[in-house]
């Protein structure tokens, strides 16, 4: 009798709840009062509640109010000029279940803002911005590819690391549409000063009307936030990865007809003497007597991975590398030997290489712009040099990174502090006391090196 009765009262709170919500419903389909709400907001409800315990009859109470405050939106076609924009509508918005909800709302508002802004440059040339990183060329190619066309290449690498999840969907597309939105003339302008697109983004979505409703904003602000960073979680690390896989695509499609425009002569197989000069770019004051490259000293904070290097030729990048040995520009210098067969080389003298062998390969174009990137080709630059050659020395740098912060103390007892990778000088061909002999001016003064941090 006690079960009966108790699954007689759950029968009836049930109805109960049914009728609070939709009052008018009736068992017959074809009632005209009744009343529906979408899953997507109801469950925004469940997870905005989720450590509470609650009755039905509370739980009842709570829907019914909460519903009542954010009308789904109708679903209805969006009118909009550029083609590629109308087609990326339809096929992943217009006939989802989500196009009636806020999230839909916030997608067509979004397009609606490309449509009508988005013709502009997809790279970003205010203070502050990481495109300005990007070379002189590098940065033409860019801005021949419009803002709307990136994102839309964006969204649809973001669409395929999600394998098209239905669920995820409504998330993907505004992080992915909505990453670069502070790039559009108008919010530039505006917000000029701050000189961070991705915070102007943020700004942009948080004013869109449905935006503040979804219960995923604070994830989509921080992977938008944190694209040009290094991000932490899901949804950040795949947009960082479609942003730069869209890149890529892009750099592919136009940057070798710009790079073989702007070739020097002679060609590639141009004599390696005299000895190339070092820079320019963001350097230490003069009398630091230290070559810095236009990319900031490393700093031990992460292990790197190997990302592939199609370019990538051991004996032609050890050659390109030796001119840097014991050579002076200026007061400053890219690598200096050691009479205990160590030959120290800069992090941007590698990169410099790196720039000059891989010029045609997208990646090598990008990595200015972003230190991840920079630090993984880097390090597989090390690795493919340790495997193949021998040359990196061993026990002066630890595992996982390419190279390490150094103390080079001069004849003076004045010491200096660079980032630097040691390899053996017997890697290059030559003898130790071919490259003493090399040694001029200050680099003539380097009595000691030394690891700065415990290997």
């Amino acid at each position: 009798m006690l079960e009966m009765a108790l699954i007689a009262g759950i029968a009836v709170a049930a109805y109960g709840l049914w009728k609070t919500i939709f009052p008018t419903a009736g068992l017959d389909q074809r009632d005209e009062g009744k009343k529906e709400i979408a899953l997507e907001a109801l469950s925004a409800l469940w997870a905005r509640h989720r450590n509470t315990v609650i009755s039905l009859e509370q739980l009842a109470g709570l829907w019914r109010s909460q519903a009542g405050l954010s009308p789904p939106l109708e679903a209805e076609n969006l009118s909009i000029e550029h083609p590629e924009l109308q087609d990326f509508y339809d096929k992943y918005v217009k006939d989802r279940t989500f196009a009636a909800t806020p999230a839909g709302g916030v997608v067509k508002e979004i397009l609606g803002l490309l449509d009508r802004e988005g013709d502009c440059p997809s790279v970003a040339n205010t203070k502050g911005e990481p495109d300005r990183l990007f070379d002189k060329t590098v940065y033409n190619v860019l801005a021949g590819v419009k803002l709307y066309r990136h994102t839309l290449n964006v969204a649809e690498e973001m669409i395929k690391a999600f394998k098209g999840s239905a669920a995820m969907l409504p998330k993907v597309l505004i992080a992915s549409l909505g990453h670069d939105l502070g790039k559009l003339p108008s919010f530039m302008k505006t917000f000029y000063s701050t000189g961070d697109h991705p915070l102007i983004s943020v700004t942009i979505l948080e004013g869109l009307k449905g935006y503040s409703e979804l219960p995923y904003k604070d994830e989509v602000n921080k992977a938008i936030t944190d694209h040009h960073r290094s991000p932490k979680g899901l949804l950040g690390e795949k947009l960082k990865e479609a942003d730069q896989a869209a890149r890529r695509m892009e750099m592919a499609k136009n940057v070798q007809e710009h790079l073989e425009e702007a070739k020097p002569a002679p060609g590639p197989e141009e004599p390696l003497q005299p000895a190339p000069k070092i820079g320019p770019g963001r350097q230490k004051a003069e009398k630091d007597s230290i070559f810095i490259s236009h990319a900031p000293e490393e700093k031990e904070k992460a292990r790197m991975k190997e990302v592939p290097l199609p370019w990538f030729d051991a004996e032609r990048f050890l050659a390109e590398l030796k001119p840097y040995i014991n050579r002076l520009d200026g007061p400053r210098w890219g690598a200096f030997s050691m009479p205990d067969g160590h030959v120290y080389f800069q992090a941007g003298v590698l990169e410099e290489v790196s720039k000059k062998l891989g010029r045609s390969n997208p990646d090598i174009a990008l990595m200015n712009s972003d230190r991840e990137l920079r630090r993984n080709i880097l390090y597989s630059i090390v690795c493919n040099l340790r495997r193949e050659k021998d040359a990196i020395a061993r026990g002066l740098i630890k595992d996982g990174y390419f190279g390490g912060p150094f103390i080079v103390r001069m004849q003076d007892g004045k010491e200096l502090s660079s980032y630097y990778t040691p390899f053996n000088a017997e890697a290059f061909g030559e003898t130790v006391s071919y490259f003493e002999g090399l040694k001029t001016g200050k680099i003539k003064g380097i009595e000691e090196v030394r690891p700065k941090i415990k290997v």
